[in-house]
């Protein structure tokens, strides 16, 4: 590195016409970042359930087995591929302290994506020297790629704040290795220097233990110290440290069943570099292989051409790019290490939505190193503002597949919430288990009594107590003209014990407020027999009922059977302090099938 420490120092404020528009850009550009981001924070609320989601249900059948969530054991245990030490403890603290409601959880994925942007708008003012324009303009990309909507398994899911913290410490691993060469090589006698490696190696140790690609840091980051010529002593840190962990790593490791072999897919050596194509290309894109695989070999072509230019950033004393690059690298290992384990699976299996968290790192890196290039930053005014221009069509443009992954989360939301009531209800319905991404169906009914007895997940609430009670004791009855709605399927499914119950759907609309209700009550002789959840997508509905405008209004419940040839009642519960409940529809017996 240069004895004077190199920046950017990169603003293009400036006065004229094409300097104006270029600060109105990055204002732009810097706004729909925020507004992906908003939309990322509303799909979560809009999409919650406190019912756990696939893998989640371990949090909930490990204190089941009578196991405490704390031990050691559970939280070195492999899953699947992966030691998940640090993403457990979240578990644990979760069904711990928070009754295993997800919120913890969901509001630390949102947290750490919101700290990362942090993190890297940091970097670029203080390892780039960006400001103004150009910083506005690389936030706004940052924030983008972070919480756009098509990682939303991620986003969602309370499972998978591993995915999230993978991205969060690998990346805090290498701005503090960028930080310690910058202290190191400005002031070779700083004696705090040597905080910044040890904060270095911590992260990657974090990464490590939050998913099996963090053990890819390790030779990066050994590699990268070897490349920036730092001391031995940070050289032997990385890899001794690294050592020691990848061996306690694969420490009883076992391969697990059904997933792909790594030595078998590295024998085919040109589908695992179309599997890396189409993981990186299919956030812009749905199920179109070809088209995936094009877009990411072109992602490819330019990452490979970055590469070559790290020796050109590395003699000019640049830390950001060289973070740029060693971020980009590291999303690279991570598509080439998926694509071992996940190659038996066929191409489609690389479209995984949580796969995309990845995929955007690598794409944000790309957009940064662009706006950053030489070719861009020569002529101060035309060709930053083109790419400015084009950087923010593409934001634009990416609101329409926004929209299908926001509806598609919603949607997973509604069914994991309509299995939550016919659990309360006893229902024992497969299908819609299965739709609910619960994985073993059989456990349900133990599931269900050990969440209900300890007050857990969707029995943390009372929602679940109004079974058996009058409907006037709790409700206050609304005039019918208020809300509007039909029955259109009723079906018979297997209950608890001996006895059966109905699965009712259709649509409900709140006249009133003009907007769907919050819930629904199914009624026998006016005792409360069931519940039911509303939000299901109906976008018939708009077509038929032009003074509705929200498609989210399709419902579906359970209910108790008593006496089945007893004709239901179905009330809508409308929103407001207090709620209130509005006759709509009746379920009669001869409408079951």
């Amino acid at each position: 590195m240069n004895s004077a420490y190199a920046t950017d120092d990169v603003d293009l404020t400036g006065k004229g016409r094409f300097s104006r528009a270029s600060v109105a850009l990055s204002y732009a550009i810097l706004l729909a970042g925020l507004l992906t981001a908003g939309a990322a924070v509303y799909m979560v609320i809009a999409s919650y359930s406190s019912l756990p989601s696939t893998d989640g249900w371990e949090q909930i059948d490990v204190a089941l087995q009578g196991v405490n969530p704390l031990s050691p054991a559970w939280l070195w245990e492999q899953h699947n591929e992966h030691r998940i030490v640090i993403p457990k403890l979240f578990l644990a603290a979760d069904l711990l302290l928070f009754r295993a409601k997800q919120k913890f959880l969901l509001t630390s994925i949102l947290a750490t994506q919101f700290l990362l942007l942090m993190v890297l708008g940091w970097s670029m003012r203080v390892l780039g020297g960006w400001r103004g324009t150009m910083w506005r303009s690389g936030v706004g990309i940052a924030a983008f790629c972070l919480f756009w909507p098509t990682q939303w398994e991620n986003l969602i899911i309370g499972f998978s704040i591993c995915f999230i913290f993978l991205e969060l410490f690998a990346t805090l691993s290498l701005v503090e290795l960028m930080l310690y060469w910058k202290h190191s090589e400005r002031q070779p006698g700083d004696r705090h220097a040597w905080m910044y490696l040890l904060l270095s190696v911590l992260a990657a140790l974090a990464a490590t233990y939050s998913l099996a690609n963090g053990n890819l840091l390790w030779p990066l980051l050994v590699a990268a110290a070897l490349l920036l010529r730092l001391r031995l002593a940070a050289v032997l840190s990385f890899l001794v440290t690294g050592a020691i962990s990848t061996a306690l790593y694969l420490h009883h490791y076992h391969r697990p069943l059904g997933h792909g072999n790594p030595a078998s897919s590295i024998r085919t050596p040109l589908e695992i570099v179309q599997y890396i194509a189409t993981y990186l290309g299919s956030p812009w894109v749905r199920h179109d292989v070809r088209l995936a695989t094009c877009i990411g070999i072109a992602g490819l072509a330019i990452a490979l051409f970055v590469l070559f230019r790290l020796r050109a950033y590395l003699r000019a004393g640049r830390p950001l790019p060289v973070l740029l690059v060693l971020i980009l690298a590291f999303c690279l290992g991570t598509a080439f290490l998926t694509s071992l384990g996940r190659l038996n699976f066929g191409m489609r299996q690389a479209f995984a939505s949580r796969y995309h968290t990845f995929a955007l790192l690598f794409w944000c890196c790309l957009g940064l190193l662009l706006l950053m290039s030489e070719l861009v930053t020569a002529n101060k005014r035309t060709r930053f503002l083109v790419v400015q221009g084009c950087i923010l069509t593409i934001i634009v443009w990416s609101s329409h597949i926004t929209r299908n992954d926001v509806r598609g989360a919603r949607i997973r939301g509604f069914r994991i919430n309509v299995a939550a009531t016919a659990m309360f209800v006893g229902a024992r319905d497969d299908v819609q288990f299965a739709k609910a991404f619960i994985p073993n169906p059989a456990a349900v009914s133990a599931e269900t009594q050990f969440m209900q007895k300890n007050g857990l997940s969707a029995y943390s609430d009372n929602a679940y107590t109004q079974l058996g009670k009058p409907l006037q004791s709790i409700y206050a009855l609304a005039s019918s003209a208020e809300c509007t709605g039909l029955v259109e399927s009723i079906a018979t499914v297997e209950g608890s014990g001996q006895s059966q119950a109905l699965r009712i759907s259709g649509w409900v609309w709140d006249r009133e407020q003009q907007r769907p209700p919050s819930a629904i009550v199914i009624t026998e002789d006016g005792i409360i027999a069931g519940l039911g959840v509303v939000g299901e997508w109906r976008p018939m509905t708009l077509v038929d009922n032009r003074r509705i405008k929200d498609g989210y209004l399709g419902y579906a419940g359970y209910a108790r059977v008593v006496q089945p040839e007893t004709p239901v009642k179905i009330y809508a519960i409308l929103r407001g302090s207090p709620q209130s409940a509005c006759y709509f529809a009746t379920a009669e017996s001869a409408q079951r099938q």
